[in-house]
């Protein structure tokens, strides 16, 4: 028992130091500064917490477009620290840490405390989610409050008191203010009760009778969500003179994903929305559906294939979703064989299913990552744990499926890092660069041009502006240089031409 509690403490303790590691190498990069960030959903987030701090309530003046949890709990972490983006990551950090933990003991509470080790281990190690937990971006808070919902109703069928379920009912609450999908999970909620095996959910009452205890847990649990998501409707009511429960972009959402030209990825489509009874339409759920299992982290707002260049400690970060999700498939069909574990099961397939309905980018995979690595975990101690009652058979039919699975969704497109999320890191570069010197932080104008200029050498303007730092710095003989660098890859490149003519004036006055 003590070895496995130092084998957690280490991951916990590794899983917040790469996380506060890969904060601190962010800090001094182009992807930063969420106010930089045009068109992103950084900026937006940014910007929305500062009109909460201005008017909590009012804010814009509408009914929340986004699910507004994450805005709010942004501009707490800006009141409290001043408007630091810094702090904010370092809190999303340690919630991310808690969240790891959550992790360890839902796999101890599916089947034992290795699945929770192991489980715990594939998040921390899980190289997306810590850069995204320290972005300025919801989905680690989306993460978080899935995980802790899911825990908080087997603690609740645990301990079978009314407080355990109030709480249960504010955690869903939560997780619907940050992302309403998690409403997808009711009906599942009210069978998984049916099914589970003991009929006492809430004691003391009169009767053992099962549809009694399912009604009051369901009250209880119920009547607490409607509370905390009620204050965010009465809002929208009041400043909109209309009803949304939450948030508006639901049907914008389904429109991006669902539509005659979609992609089954993020793409603002023009053509008409597909029928659910059309052929058209499962088609297209049938590729988003491949795309969802694909090993590719498909992005938007932020690519970790060019972050990870720009962040070392991310190199150390050895988990990737190829990993953990043939795993995880098979360890879910293992997890299902017990009736207890049909509300994590579902869990875990209506986190699947709610992206693919919609459109699949990396970070809307999260919550269902979450709870694969657990079913990853599963799958692992199943198997260790027939070997050693000498039944081979099995468990190597299991893992060569796993296998098989991996090698079908190990395809990726032909080209990594597409043009468009590299014509952005360029753009983000060069306005961050403009920002420092303006601001006079020029060691860190030079970082982010140092590798501007590192990871897009053959881009004229990575020379261009690493020559303007440069001369801000007084560095004249190397400004002149990638002045020099600019014109033989553009000789046309007016500023460049201006600039190396000025420079050489001015050191040759005669």
């Amino acid at each position: 028992m003590k070895y496995r509690k130092i084998i957690l403490s280490i991951i916990l303790i590794a899983g917040f130091a790469i996380r506060l590691c890969a904060l601190i190498q962010l800090s001094s990069t182009s992807f930063f500064n969420p106010a930089l960030m045009d068109k992103h959903d950084q900026k937006t987030f940014h910007l929305w917490a500062q009109s909460i701090l201005k008017h909590p309530v009012y804010v814009n003046g509408d009914a929340f477009y986004m699910a507004p949890l994450y805005a709010y709990f942004l501009a707490l972490l800006y009141a409290v620290s001043g408007g630091s983006i810094f702090f904010a990551g370092l809190i999303q950090a340690i919630v991310d840490t808690v969240a790891i933990y959550l992790l360890y003991r839902i796999g101890r509470t599916i089947k034992d405390e290795y699945t929770g080790i192991i489980a715990a281990g594939l998040y921390a190690f899980y190289q997306t989610v810590v850069l995204y937990s320290v972005t300025i971006l919801s989905d680690g808070l989306i993460t978080f409050l899935n995980i802790l919902f899911i825990f908080s109703l087997y603690k609740a069928l645990e301990n079978k008191n009314r407080l355990s379920w109030i709480l249960c009912g504010i955690v869903f609450g939560l997780a619907a203010l940050a992302k309403p999908t998690i409403l997808a999970f009711v009906p599942f909620i009210i069978a998984g009760l049916l099914l589970w095996p003991d009929n006492t959910m809430v004691y003391p009452l009169k009767t053992n009778k099962k549809s009694f205890q399912i009604a009051m847990v369901l009250l209880l649990a119920g009547l607490a969500c409607a509370l905390t998501i009620l204050p965010v409707s009465l809002r929208n009511l009041t400043v909109s003179n209309r009803f949304v429960l939450i948030c508006t972009n639901g049907p914008i959402n389904w429109q991006i994903g669902n539509s005659s030209d979609s992609t089954g990825l993020f793409c603002y489509p023009a053509g008409h929305l597909l029928s659910p009874v059309s052929i058209d339409f499962w088609k297209l759920l049938l590729k988003k559906m491949f795309l969802f299992f694909d090993s590719y982290e498909w992005p938007q707002n932020l690519s970790i294939y060019i972050a990870k260049q720009l962040i070392p400690v991310l190199k150390f970060a050895f988990v990737r979703f190829g990993l953990i999700v043939p795993l995880g498939v098979v360890g879910l069909f293992l997890a299902a064989r017990k009736r207890k574990n049909f509300l994590f099961v579902s869990f875990t397939i209506v986190q699947i299913m709610w992206v693919i309905m919609f459109f699949i980018t990396e970070r809307y995979r999260f919550p269902a990552v979450a709870c694969l690595t657990v079913c990853a975990g599963f799958l692992v101690t199943q198997t260790i744990d027939e070997i050693k009652t000498k039944k081979i058979v099995l468990p190597f039919v299991r893992i060569a499926i796993a296998g098989l699975w991996g090698y079908i969704f190990a395809w990726t497109p032909g080209q990594v890092f597409n043009d468009m999320y590299w014509k952005i890191f360029a753009k983000l570069s060069k306005t961050n660069i403009v920002y420092n010197l303006q601001t006079g932080n020029n060691q860190l104008a030079e970082k982010i041009a140092t590798d501007y200029k590192k990871l897009l050498p053959q881009d004229p303007d990575s020379h261009f502006f690493l020559a303007c730092v440069y001369a801000q710095k007084g560095k004249m003989d190397e400004a002149e240089r990638e002045l020099i660098s600019t014109l033989e890859l553009e000789p046309e490149h007016r500023l460049a031409k201006r600039f190396l003519e000025e420079i050489r004036k001015n050191a040759h006055p005669h």
